[in-house]
């Protein structure tokens, strides 16, 4: 079955020719990942550059050094530079900041599709623990640094972007677009088009209750696959399409493994049980706990991973046989209040996913 790859390689229409959809935005939301070098100056200016012109060997290593599918992007990078429909679109504006003490991770470019027609992508979260960490306090933050970044980026890219304005973003890519586009202005939100959100989580109360979500949630499309799980994180108010993945639960969340036929993405029209399953279980537990409970753990998580040499979720991993020993020795060493909660809080959850099982997986 055919991917985004597939597709770059395949759909050689202009823009003019077959119009920007739902693909076509997932597509430059993943080149949202790509670390742009210092050598290629221009992409971080906002008279920008060719997108054919990223395809450099000598800056593979760092385009992709954050990228969580280093060869599937750059398979995608190498199909797009050769097509007729992404060559030539000017790649503008890459900003890209990580600050572990104000717990912000964020990053975005510009793409001019046409005179008048610009797409402004957001990059979801890396590996690193701060850009985790800046997740997890969206369960009782907001806004957190990022999304407050993203409405300054916007404004300030609007300024150098004629015409109409898309957003999207892959994963927190997709809040920070919805974010943006809610708290931007009335003014700047009359040139928006379409704000799209692969698989971002949701928000918390306040801002679906906002006047400026309000105004633009009717231009939103969101796409999940259908055994989402970070997609359908916190609470929403935008419609969602569900698209076909040949991914496994979680590792559906990678945008290379949802399904692309004739153009476009294959929809399904149900998430599946699972899913949903998951879905109750977490929101009965996160309203189990009020906004200062929440910050507990979170920090209490994060500090436990923090205290030792670990940075990103990458060494987590591939070091396991050594991270794991040391974060079990810094969890030993919390106090006994913080490590009551965090005990507690595990427990409840498996409680809750047990309760909320449907009736036909109890029975197998």
């Amino acid at each position: 079955m055919d991917n985004i790859i597939t597709y770059a390689e395949s759909c050689l229409d202009t823009f003019e020719q077959k119009p920007f959809c739902d693909v076509d935005s997932l597509v430059l939301s993943c080149l949202a990942y790509l670390d742009i070098p210092a050598q290629l100056a221009a992409g971080r200016t906002w008279r920008g550059l060719r997108l054919a012109e990223l395809y450099r060997a000598e800056h593979f290593d760092r385009l992709f050094s954050v990228t969580f599918a280093p060869q599937k992007t750059r398979e995608l990078l190498t199909a797009l530079a050769a097509s007729p429909r992404f060559r030539d679109i000017r790649v503008m504006g890459y900003t890209a900041t990580l600050d572990a003490v104000r717990e912000k991770q964020f990053s975005a470019m510009t793409f001019r599709l046409a005179p008048k027609l610009s797409y402004i992508a957001f990059r979801g979260t890396d590996s690193t623990l701060v850009g985790w960490k800046e997740d997890f306090n969206m369960a009782f933050r907001t806004p957190v640094p990022a999304q407050e970044a993203a409405r300054v980026y916007l404004t300030a890219a609007a300024l150098h972007c004629p015409g109409q304005i898309l957003l999207g973003g892959h994963s927190k890519g997709g809040n920070l677009a919805v974010y943006a586009a809610a708290f931007c202005g009335k003014r700047l939100q009359k040139r928006i088009g379409t704000v799209y959100s692969h698989d971002g989580p949701g928000f918390l109360p306040e801002v679906l209750e906002s006047d400026g979500l309000s105004s633009i949630v009717d231009r939103i499309q969101k796409t999940l696959p259908q055994s989402s799980v970070v997609g359908m994180l916190l609470e929403h108010q935008e419609r969602y399409k569900i698209i076909k993945s040949k991914g496994v639960s979680l590792l559906q969340h990678d945008p290379f493994t949802w399904e692309v036929k004739d153009g476009a993405f294959l929809p399904l029209e149900h998430l599946t049980v699972d899913a949903r399953h998951l879905d109750r279980t977490l929101t009965a537990w996160l309203q189990q706990m009020d906004h200062g409970q929440r910050e507990r753990m979170v920090d209490a998580l994060f500090g436990i991973l923090s205290s030792t040499d670990v940075r990103t979720f990458d060494q987590l991993r591939t070091d396991w046989h050594k991270t794991i020993p040391a974060v079990a020795r810094e969890a030993a060493k919390l106090d006994q209040e913080t490590r009551e909660l965090l005990f507690r809080a595990l427990k409840e959850l498996a409680a809750l996913s047990l309760k909320t099982l449907p009736a036909s997986l109890k029975k197998e």
